[in-house]
């Protein structure tokens, strides 16, 4: 128990003294392995008559911080995909501002063979339509016609969403 007094006022001291997180998470372990090892091997119960807890044993609680450690990593990750869809779905009213630079720079190399006139007289086009009728027959002649034109290409897809964003 001498052990265990001595990291709780360490960390204590570590505390008012605005430690680092990482050298608090340190005396946190290290406290954490001393007071495993006291109970190791057996269960210890905590509470009242009417409820008991029983505290893992010292192998068990690592195995449930990595498990807590897995979801939150899982989730984390998924997060990002989440917004990026959700963004990628929101309407859009103006095609000009809604294209990044990569994306335009993409679009006018891959549809408009490097053209950027081209690529600006067809945006301020589409961007006038009211319909997304009248911007699907227009980006059917105009773009999809031409001979270098590939339906499977990321640029293709980027405009076909894109106009889909922008009249929906």
């Amino acid at each position: 128990m001498d052990r265990i007094t001595l990291l709780i006022d360490t960390l204590k001291q570590q505390y008012q003294q605005k430690e680092t997180s990482a050298v608090l998470l340190q005396t946190v372990n290290a406290l954490q392995a001393a007071l495993l090892s006291t109970t190791e091997g057996q269960p210890q119960h905590l509470g009242t008559a009417k409820i008991a807890v029983m505290m893992p044993v010292a192998g068990a609680a690592s195995l449930l911080q990595e498990e807590a450690a897995l979801s939150v990593k899982e989730q984390l990750a998924a997060a990002p995909t989440e917004l990026a869809e959700a963004l990628s779905r929101e309407p859009i009213r103006n095609l000009k501002k809604a294209i990044g630079i990569n994306d335009r720079f993409l679009l006018i190399q891959e549809l408009f063979e490097g053209n950027e006139k081209k690529f600006e007289e067809a945006i301020k086009t589409l961007d006038a339509f009211g319909v997304l009728a009248e911007a699907s027959f227009y980006v059917e002649r105009e773009i999809k016609s031409k001979p270098t034109y590939q339906k499977d290409s990321p640029a293709a897809r980027l405009l076909d969403q894109l106009i889909n964003r922008r009249f929906s």
